[in-house]
């Protein structure tokens, strides 16, 4: 069977959102998995289909509660699921748009560079704060907002347990990823926000934070489950304790002593080098950086409003005839999952370009960042009101 993977598109509160509400743990079952892959490209009646995966017919109740499936004289996948078919022909379509995104954005490369120069950290690479403030700021969490605010896609759907995202999923399929970058996995520790940005070349682990805080062997014994509740919240303070330790070396200021654990964690992680005292070698940001980001981001937004004009309107068309297209759902979220691929292959042909970090330089795939005070969400408002 091929191997199929499942996610959201937005906020998911997988800690407190019961069970009988995430279709998430559902879905990832094997059985589910290979029934919605088959009922994706041939819906079939619901009698049918209960009959013929009666070992799971609790799920696909659930599924349908849940809104997932959806009958409608048959039963349909109801979200965006691309199988090795879709994406092949997706990749195939996007590659032109994303290189006319691509040109689009070069023409503001050396504005960008100016306005970056600026940032306090002299020591870190105008390409690794590009990555990350367009790569992954504008491209992939901005640009979301800003389809919403221009109404062409929604990734905040309302969901059971008061949750807004928008569910995926997709066969995957055996071509090269790498250099494709399209991933951000962030989580929120007190004040502060880790989070990586890259491709999923290989889908090999990230060994950064948030990532390595989910890091969990398997709990099967009683208690475990509670067990695990609990020392995830032990890791959650850990992350604000070394968001702590990385501001006060932002800040030029010694770490205290009972934090040189810490120091020596982020020091083997390549969070910190030591040079001729302790530097910071990934972006840290702050409310003192918030203005700076925005005048960063600011030019590319008339761009991205160019292609979304011009070329969007072809990229749907292109596209019409892919599975969940056909089985009804609406192309303004099926675009949110297609744009990722847009995105990706515009960051790819940027970093070949020399405006983005390539991040193979040091093998990894990724590059972690961390941010204080909410800062993206404040950023992403200013821009989505002027």
């Amino acid at each position: 069977m091929s191997k199929i993977k499942f996610g959201i598109c937005g906020d998911i509160d997988h800690h407190n959102t019961p069970e009988e509400l995430n279709p998430l743990p559902t879905l990832k079952k094997d059985e589910v998995s290979e029934m919605i892959l088959k009922l994706n490209r041939n819906p079939m009646d619901k009698d049918k289909l209960l009959s013929e995966w009666s070992q799971i017919e609790d799920d696909i109740e659930k599924l349908l509660k849940l809104n997932v499936l959806k009958e409608d004289g048959k039963v349909y996948v109801n979200f965006t699921f691309l199988d090795e078919k879709d994406t092949r022909l997706i990749f195939k379509e996007c590659e032109p748009l994303a290189e006319e995104l691509c040109k689009l954005f070069l023409e503001k490369k050396e504005d960008l560079f100016e306005i970056l120069d600026y940032y306090r950290n002299s020591r870190l690479s105008r390409k690794k704060l590009a990555f990350l403030i367009i790569g992954c700021y504008l491209l992939d969490w901005g640009a979301l907002e800003l389809f919403r605010h221009w109404e062409v896609a929604n990734n905040k759907k309302p969901q059971p347990g008061g949750n807004e995202y928008t569910l995926w999923g997709e066969e995957e399929v055996d071509q090269m990823l790498k250099r494709i970058y399209w991933g951000g996995h962030a989580e929120k520790t007190g004040d502060y926000v880790f989070h990586t940005f890259g491709d999923h070349h290989g889908y090999k682990r990230r060994d950064a934070l948030p990532d390595i805080l989910h890091i969990f062997p398997d709990f099967d014994f009683r208690g475990g489950l509670e067990y695990r509740s609990l020392l995830f919240d032990k890791r959650k303070q850990l992350g604000i304790e070394l968001g702590d330790v990385i501001d006060d070396i932002d800040r030029q200021k010694t770490p205290d002593d009972d934090k040189k654990k810490h120091t020596r964690f982020l020091k083997d992680i390549g969070y910190l080098q030591e040079r001729e005292d302790l530097i910071l070698t990934i972006p840290y940001f702050t409310d003192k950086d918030v203005k700076h980001i925005k005048k960063a981001i600011e030019p590319f937004i008339p761009k991205l409003k160019t292609w979304t004009e011009e070329d969007l309107p072809i990229l749907e068309k292109k596209i019409q005839h892919i599975r969940p297209i056909q089985n009804g759902v609406p192309f303004s979220e099926v675009f949110i999952q297609v744009w990722h691929v847009v995105f990706g292959l515009t960051n790819k042909y940027l970093t070949e370009a020399g405006m983005l970090y390539d991040t193979y330089e040091d093998g990894k795939g990724y590059l972690p960042g961390l941010f204080k005070y909410d800062v993206s969400r404040r950023i992403l408002e200013e821009l989505t009101s002027s």
